[in-house]
Formats: structure tokens, sequence, C-alpha cells
């Protein structure tokens, strides 16, 4: 019985994904001339980030392309969002380069989700913990030894001191 349910379980997980996968569609068109403009994109935002982490690479295709150019043009000029680029995001994104779209997206997702009670500290935790399930959920993901270290910190309860002193504020 565990089985039948086990495997109807997994049949639902499988078919939500495949559907959620096929019914996103990254935006055509999008422009930013003024700050009514980012605001006015955010929710696309968020569901964008929430495609890019719930979807395979191998069945994200060509949409993860301009999934990807739309998160960066938005956060590139976003008056609400400031993502630093540090070294260790360009670490944990060398071998995956998707990895580093996860970060910017969930790092965006969280400033939109949290503007009233915005944290640094919270958004890089938050983007981090992305990544890693990102890379864990993954089977065509290039081993990585930064996020592997990086999920042993998590592990091991060390992810927010390794954000307050080692990454966020470096």
């Amino acid at each position: 019985m565990k089985r039948v349910i086990r495997a109807a379980l997994l049949f639902t997980l499988a078919a939500g994904v495949k559907a959620s996968a096929q019914s996103y569609e990254p935006l055509k068109s999008y422009h930013f001339a003024n700050n009514q403009d980012f605001e006015k994109y955010e929710q696309d935002i968020v569901k964008t980030a929430d495609w890019l982490q719930q979807t395979p690479w191998a069945v994200q295709g060509a949409r993860a392309e301009k999934a990807n150019q739309f998160v960066l043009d938005w956060a590139q000029g976003s008056p609400v969002v400031l993502i630093e680029l540090k070294q260790a995001i360009m670490d944990l994104s060398d071998a995956n380069p998707q990895l580093g779209f996860v970060y910017m997206a969930q790092y965006s997702k969280y400033t939109i989700q949290h503007k009233n009670n915005f944290d640094k500290i919270s958004a890089n935790m938050a983007a981090l913990k992305a990544v890693m399930a990102k890379y864990i959920a993954e089977p065509t993901h290039n081993p990585d030894k930064d996020v592997e270290q990086l999920i042993q910190l998590d592990k091991q309860s060390k992810l927010e001191y390794w954000i307050e002193n080692e990454f966020a504020f470096n």
C-alpha cells in the first residue's frame, strides 16, 4: 500500500512540475523607464524565480535564457533591489552558471516579499538556501565543492554565521 501511495505521490509531483514548466512563458517584451515600471513587474519576477527554482534544467530549454535575462534586466535597474555579486556567488555558480540566476531571482523575490521588513542577511540566507536546494534537486548538476561546502555549513547550522562573517559584508 505504501508503494502505491508513494508512486501516486511521485507521479503527481512529476506531473505538477511538467505542467508548471509548460505553463510558464517568460515575458517577450518589457520596459523599465521609471520606478513604477519595476513595481509593475514584481509579480512576474516572483513567478520567474519560482519557475527557475522548480523546473528541472533539462525541461527549461530556451525559456531559461529569456527568464534569466528578464531577472537580470529587472535586478540591474530596480530601485528596491541591490544585489551585490560577490566572489562567493561567482564561486558558487562557476560549475553551474544557472545557480547564479537562481540566487539573483530568489534574492529579488525575497526583497519584493519583505519590503517592510527587509534584512540583508535573511535575503542572502533565502537565496543561498534556494541555490543549495536547486543543486541538490538537479540530477544534471556539475559537482561543485563550494556548493557542497555550503550544504555542509547549513547541515551544521553554521550558514547564518558564514553569511554574517564571511559572505555578506566582506
